[in-house]
């Protein structure tokens, strides 16, 4: 029986994008695997047009280019899924590239562990240019348990997912959250509660060059803030009254102990105690939460 995959892949005015595609024409994927490939622009100008364009003169793999005019990550999102039509949904950024053997990895995961969506491996790439604290700092990094792992949040920076479990067939990322992000994380999160199994594979790898632009105090500390509201949204909307006032108090504490713990790794150099400064805005991003401040926008 064969078994197909679409890679949905949304792009906004980044020429790595070729990149992208060109580590996908090169899986290396078993006989009963059909791969295609569904593209979502979300430039009003269609930047990446060409470059898709230019791509399917050369392939044989099936590819498909829409454009989402609106400034929205979700709506962008949903539009790949929407003109995808396999089984399985496969899903990787545009300043990303995989692995020859990342997607058959996937698959070989989700079935070994009858598993409804698969988290892979995320590998940092720093430019040149990257200031010596952050790269030594690795702040840019992602994190994996060990592979077979159960897990109740994914990203879509590296994810394979049945397409049978998404709440919602063709839109399935939250657009409310679409110039702030966590829209991902929302929706693998949907998954794991409504008894899909979601798992880790190490293994399955694709790579990041991180762009010049975040390299930053301001980007870093602006996503640590905005990690911290989507935890909050997500995991203290259900509770209690009472729950909510004891993980606003958890919070609240959490900040101050990652503040006094940033002031004395100063001394020790940027590299140490900057952690600490992005555990701070995290937890300042759960306190944030709390107040019912705007969210912080990365995709505005």
């Amino acid at each position: 029986m064969t078994t197909s995959v679409t890679v949905c892949l949304c792009t906004y005015r980044r020429p790595h994008l070729a990149e992208t595609l060109k580590s996908l024409e090169q899986q290396q994927l078993p006989d009963d695997v059909r791969l295609s490939i569904s593209v979502a622009d979300n430039d009003l100008l269609e930047s990446g047009r060409d470059l898709v364009e230019e791509f399917k003169q050369h392939t044989n793999l099936e590819v498909s280019y829409a454009v989402q005019p609106q400034k929205n990550i979700s709506m962008a999102r949903n539009t790949s899924v929407a003109n995808a039509h396999s089984q399985w949904l496969a899903f990787i950024d545009d300043d990303e590239k995989a692995s020859p053997t990342w997607l058959a990895t996937l698959l070989a995961c989700a079935r070994q562990f009858d598993a409804d969506a698969v988290m892979g491996q995320v590998h940092t790439r720093y430019p040149a240019q990257t200031p010596e604290w952050i790269s030594a700092g690795n702040y840019f990094s992602k994190s994996l348990p060990p592979t077979g792992s159960k897990l109740d949040v994914g990203s879509t920076c590296n994810a394979l997912v049945k397409r049978s479990v998404l709440p919602h067939p063709k839109t399935p990322f939250d657009v409310n959250r679409g110039t702030q992000g966590g829209e991902d994380t929302t929706l693998f999160h949907d998954i794991h509660t409504q008894g899909g199994v979601i798992v880790s594979c190490r293994e399955a790898v694709v790579s990041e060059l991180v762009e010049p632009q975040r390299l930053n105090r301001r980007y870093l500390l602006q996503k640590a803030t905005r990690i911290g509201e989507t935890y909050a949204s997500i995991f203290f909307t259900p509770l209690s009254p009472t729950g909510k006032s004891l993980q606003l108090l958890k919070a609240c504490a959490q900040t101050l102990i990652a503040a006094l713990g940033a002031v004395v790794l100063r001394p020790m150099g940027k590299k140490h105690s900057f952690r600490y400064v992005m555990k701070m805005m995290s937890n300042w991003g759960k306190v944030r939460f709390f107040l019912n401040t705007p969210p912080v926008e990365l995709y505005k």
